[in-house]
């Protein structure tokens, strides 16, 4: 059986069994086959198959009884029923209890064999999707959450630290923050981590959308299926939630007080297991004292509160943020890694960022695969960054302030080297007494430069000098 995807299979008729395990081997399977069905569990466990074939009506236990076996025991793995005596009230039961799908006597060995194919098609997946979330569990914060603000390391704090409990999220941050891979983080670090992470835009959440389908329609090819059914085990991740419909708002505080979906058309509710995870960017809690958003959804969902600081409050982290791009870029593209010049990374913590580390990240792209240069200049970068205050934030009083700060900086700095750091030129030039403008040198912290350029004036006077 080395090297073989196993199948048990259980069936009170042997006759079915043994053609069954004969269609099955055919095709490159390993069998392991009996005709009692209380041996189901054991021999689950001491061969592991990838999945379990039981007939429905049986002696002793029926197949519900080793569907709810085996789900108990390895509750991923999945189970085909065949019955004889199909009805939709047992296909119904059976789905709910975890089938994975039901094939209906007689039977053809296609039909088996698509079955089988469909069962070891999800055991690939799940297999594919724990390795890839054992890896994102690990290397999740050092790929995608990256600076060292105090503000930042909070709120990745709070994610690592609420990510095991149960609790229900909101997230508020501006457009761009990581909004999205907050929640992302949480689903991957919680207990959720196999199951699914749904994200669906708010402003499209219909009332029909969050019903499940009625009985009747289950098993129909492509009926649709409830937001919360898909999501069943897993994360649902509301984004921009300040777009629910009013109607949506109001049944999605039953259906979280509850645990429960509506059936559409039908005097009937399904449990489901969903954590819900939203997020917005604005004031949710003044939309909902101006009476725009219900009062019991905003508790509901506010259970814990992670804020996402906008770039402009963490800029220290913009360079760290641009050395992260340009590896990350250089490993996609096969090329050496960018780096930014000092007096570029000074213009780009200038910049407000409205868009945030998503701007941030989009604009280092651009502008490494422009350049024609390693190291980017500030020529490099986009007019609109080159040529920003970024005051816009800040009070009239406060940007013109700043916009002086700036100026005096860069006329003094122009000066000093014009005059290569001749006090008594650059004073007669700027029009302003000598000791005013060594306070002036003190407070902008040029005082250094004077020393600098009048070193570095006398060097090229000796070399002129020796050539001479």
């Amino acid at each position: 059986m080395s090297g073989k995807k196993t199948i048990l299979l259980i069936d009170d008729e042997p006759d079915l069994l043994e053609s069954c395990v004969r269609i099955l081997e055919d095709e490159g399977f390993a069998c392991v086959a009996t005709t009692e069905s209380h041996q189901a569990l054991s021999l689950a466990k001491l061969h592991n198959p990838f999945m379990v074939i039981t007939d429905f009506m049986m002696p002793g236990k029926n197949g519900m009884e080793v569907l709810a076996d085996i789900k108990t025991e390895f509750p991923r793995m999945p189970v085909v029923m065949i019955s004889a005596y199909a009805t939709i009230n047992g296909v119904v039961e059976a789905v709910k209890m975890g089938a994975f799908d039901y094939v209906t006597k007689p039977f053809s060995s296609d039909q088996l064999i698509i079955a089988v194919r469909r069962a070891l098609e999800q055991h690939r997946l799940q297999t594919e999707n724990e390795a890839l979330n054992k890896k994102l569990k690990g290397d999740f914060f050092n790929h995608f959450f990256v600076g060292k603000h105090p503000k930042f390391l909070e709120a990745v704090e709070l994610i690592c630290k609420v990510a095991k409990s149960e609790s229900n999220i909101l997230i508020c941050g501006e457009t761009g923050t990581g909004k999205e891979l907050a929640a992302r983080a949480v689903h991957v670090h919680s207990k959720r981590a196999g199951e699914p992470f749904i994200t669906i835009d708010s402003a499209t959440l219909t009332k029909e959308m969050i019903e499940a389908v009625p009985i009747k329609d289950i098993g129909a090819d492509g009926s649709p299926k409830s937001i919360f059914e898909v999501a069943d085990g897993g994360t649902l991740y509301l984004e921009r939630v300040e777009e629910l419909d009013p109607a949506v708002q109001s049944i999605l505080i039953r259906v979280l007080q509850d645990s429960k979906i509506p059936r559409k058309d039908e005097w009937e509710s399904v449990a489901v297991d969903v954590r819900i995870i939203a997020s917005t960017t604005i004031d949710l809690f003044a939309e909902m004292m101006k009476s725009k958003f219900q009062e019991n959804l905003y508790y509901s969902l506010n259970v814990v509160n992670i804020t996402m600081p906008p770039l402009r409050e963490r800029k220290e982290d913009i360079g760290i943020l641009c050395d992260h791009f340009f590896r990350e870029m250089a490993e996609k593209n096969g090329t050496d890694a960018s780096i930014l010049h000092k007096d570029t990374l000074a213009k780009l913590m200038e910049y407000d960022w409205p868009g945030n580390v998503r701007q941030l990240r989009n604009v280092m792209e651009t502008v490494a695969l422009s350049s024609e240069s390693r190291e980017l200049e500030i020529s490099d970068i986009p007019e609109e960054i080159r040529y920003s205050s970024g005051s816009s934030h800040f009070a009239y009083k406060e940007a013109r302030q700043k916009w002086l700060e700036r100026f005096e900086k860069h006329y003094l700095q122009n000066l000093l080297f014009s005059h290569k750091g001749n006090i008594s030129r650059a004073s007669e030039v700027a029009g302003v007494a000598r000791m005013s403008l060594y306070r002036m040198l003190k407070r902008t912290g040029l005082n250094k430069l004077v020393i600098h350029e009048r070193t570095a004036d006398k060097n090229r006077i000796k070399g002129k000098s020796k050539e001479d």
